[in-house]
């Protein structure tokens, strides 16, 4: 699996205090977009592909991948981080006070020796997010982007549908966002979060079981609910087709079109990077 670089003719290294700057790490790879504030258009995408197990060894590739590259000693006027992990739990923002990060997140996660708890509180579905990261890479990460706000993966795919939704209430919505070996699933009521996991897969099979038993425990219709698609699915998969036999509203998400997109992006799919070009409106 190649690299991606996609860079618009009318990027300036010059002018990134006006640029937003949007990082996503994880154990399958590295990948960034710069949105033009001004201009409201996304003028650069790079995706630097890992092929890892164990999160102690992102630290070697983050670092390499970002001093190999002259973009990031310019200084941007924003920078928003996402981590993906399976290592996470949420916790309804009226249960928690002030007890143990490490409680929250280990009561449900094997504990792990280099691993410290961050928090993030998803206000529009009002809980807290705790998450594991590897300490030497958000020590790094502090360090290389002091403006930077990290979070983790779920937040956009969360809170900026959550956002769109707020005319919708009481359309039932899956999303599920894909990655090499995982996927995110969200489940949503209008504006009200009702469902969030993130399972591994071998198989098509595997992933439509899953969904399929959401549907079964949530008592979701196959023939109202709308099933929406984002991330490394290619719109030939098998999966898809399964999915659009089972479940009648399928689609492919659409890009968000109050902005506008480098024409170098064309070569892929709207769907394939939708939450890193989604991050900046989450707020």
């Amino acid at each position: 699996m190649r690299d991606i670089c996609f860079i618009d003719k009318t990027f300036d290294s010059k002018q990134t205090h006006l640029y937003h700057l949007s990082i996503r790490i994880g154990l399958d790879g590295f990948c960034f977009s710069v949105l033009d504030i001004p201009k409201a258009k996304y003028i650069v995408l790079k995706i630097h592909h890992f092929f890892l197990k164990r999160e102690r060894l992102l630290l070697k590739y983050v670092r390499d991948v970002i001093d190999s590259d002259d973009i990031f000693s310019c200084d941007f006027k924003s920078v928003d981080i996402v981590y993906a992990t399976r290592k996470f739990t949420l916790v309804p923002q009226a249960f928690y006070g002030r007890g143990s990060l490490e409680k929250f997140l280990w009561f449900n996660n094997a504990q792990e020796k280099g691993l410290i708890v961050e928090k993030n509180l998803f206000s529009k579905s009002e809980c807290w997010c705790f998450f594991g990261i590897p300490q030497n890479l958000n020590e790094f990460l502090l360090s290389k982007f002091p403006k930077g706000l990290l979070r983790h993966s779920l937040f956009p795919l969360i809170e900026g549908n959550i956002k769109r939704n707020r005319s919708n209430q009481g359309r039932e919505q899956v999303h599920l966002n894909f990655y090499r070996q995982n996927f995110e699933i969200v489940v949503l009521n209008g504006s009200k979060l009702i469902h969030c996991n993130m399972f591994n897969y071998a198989t098509d099979r595997d992933v439509l079981f899953h969904v399929l038993y959401a549907f079964e425990q949530l008592k979701l219709s196959p023939d109202s609910t709308e099933l929406i698609l984002y991330g490394q699915m290619p719109q030939v998969s098998p999966v898809y087709h399964l999915f659009k036999k089972y479940v009648k509203l399928t689609a492919f998400a659409k890009l968000d079109n109050t902005f506008q997109y480098s024409y170098t992006f064309s070569q892929l799919p709207e769907h394939y990077y939708f939450s890193l070009f989604s991050l900046y409106k989450c707020e």
